[in-house]
């Protein structure tokens, strides 16, 4: 992908015009993947008058996965499909000394894994588009280490897992749970909202107030809002170790019946989690809890058994076979909820086999008890900038004690960004 971007000088009235100062040139003795990571980097002068620095920036994924079932306990079947996972594209600007306007679109359709034939370059929605205003910097407040206020569609990320980009992801897809709390809209994108977000010594946090309304680009405020917490502590000064961190998040919504809501609906969900690093290994163990609200179906029907309240765990071991090149990853996960359908498998890819085949998902594959384990194996070109991922999942999912689903999941996947 080539990307070809126009600029222009900007002077004020009666002032000499600030010079063009490009990137300086890194020499990295013909390192391809220094040259790589740094293909965005366009323009950088940070003493500049308008413009302190611009970016462009892509990102694509790539994967195959193969499906090897039992639905319904007795229902035997196989499932293949490949799909660009992601395609993005975007730039950034920071301007004015205090200001960053950032945005990158979701270019790519394809939705061959849901049993159509689309498959092309079309826009689809913008991922995320803002503005960040750095009120540290613009007022000198020397009570903190960071201050910023942003407005616009960002991503709103409840789970560790969230918490981490597609681009670092240690799995080919985050685990079920984490999916569930993650607050998508009803395209599958970012909200609008306004947050303020900061640091303070050791602890960052962030407080937003989203909107539940959905829009390619910004959301009006003509639903509900979103609420969101989240404080992440640094104790790796006082462990000792590489990575030691404790993270919180919390989201609740304020909607009514008929409004559209964000992460299908979840009333609350907080998530509690530690990381933890030394040397070759690091360790992710997370709690998660929620409340699913009140659920209909598309006619207004009442749907009391995808109700109540759900929890689970995660425990996420990696290893360093080769420092930075060759990865180990291994994931547990556990979700279970109070009602019969209060939980559900992620849509990739058993569900996406319910879609495109004879295959009759029980419940469209929810139950109240999930089990699901993760092996895979990761190997980095040049870092997270490009990379191979391979992984095999086992789920099995019942409901009131039935079978619901148990199988495998193989995937394969390269991923790259610069």
């Amino acid at each position: 992908m080539l990307f070809c971007v126009g600029s222009a000088a900007f002077s004020l009235a009666g002032e000499e015009p600030v010079p063009f100062v490009p990137v300086p040139e890194e020499h990295n003795s013909g390192d391809w993947c220094e040259t790589y990571k740094g293909l965005g980097k366009l323009y950088s002068n940070p003493e500049g008058q308008f413009i302190q620095e611009l970016k462009v920036f892509s990102r694509l994924q790539y994967q195959y996965a193969y499906v090897d079932g039992t639905a319904n306990g007795s229902d035997d079947f196989n499932y293949e499909t490949d799909e660009f996972r992601r395609m993005y594209a975007g730039g950034s600007v920071k301007f004015l000394q205090h200001f960053l306007l950032s945005g990158q679109a979701n270019y790519f359709d394809d939705d061959k894994a849901k049993g159509m034939d689309s498959r092309g370059f079309e826009f689809q929605h913008m991922w995320d588009l803002y503005l960040k205003f750095d009120a540290k910097k613009a007022f000198g407040l020397d009570g903190f280490n960071a201050l910023q206020v942003g407005y616009g569609a960002r991503e709103v990320n409840v789970s560790a897992e969230w918490n981490v980009s597609s681009k670092n992801i240690k799995t080919v897809e985050r685990s079920a749970i984490s999916n569930k709390i993650w607050a998508y809209d009803e395209e599958f994108s970012n909200p609008t909202g306004v947050w303020v977000e900061g640091q303070n010594g050791k602890l960052d946090w962030t407080l937003g107030a989203f909107s539940t309304t959905q829009d390619d680009w910004l959301a009006d405020w003509d639903d509900g809002e979103l609420y969101y917490l989240k404080f992440l502590y640094d104790f790796a000064e006082a462990t000792g170790a590489d990575v030691s961190q404790v993270l919180w998040t919390f989201i609740t919504q304020d909607v009514e019946k008929g409004d559209q809501t964000l992460a299908s609906g979840v009333e609350w969900a907080t998530s509690l989690s530690l990381r933890y690093g030394r040397g070759p290994w690091e360790l992710l163990v997370e709690g998660i809890y929620g409340d699913n609200g009140d659920r209909y179906d598309g006619m207004g029907r009442h749907l009391g058994d995808q109700e109540g309240d759900f929890w689970g765990l995660v425990i996420m071991p990696t290893y360093w076979i080769v420092k930075d090149r060759f990865e180990a990853v291994a994931r547990y996960q556990y979700e279970g909820s109070k009602e019969d359908e209060g939980i559900q498998l992620y849509s990739r890819y058993v569900r996406r086999a319910d879609v495109d085949s004879d295959l009759v998902l029980p419940n469209s594959g929810r139950g109240d008890e999930h089990h699901s384990i993760y092996a895979g194996l990761n190997y980095y070109f040049c870092g997270d900038n490009a990379k191979v991922m391979a992984g095999v999942q086992y789920d099995d999912i019942s409901s009131s004690g039935d079978d619901v689903y148990d199988g495998f999941t193989t995937y394969l996947a390269f991923r790259t960004f610069f």
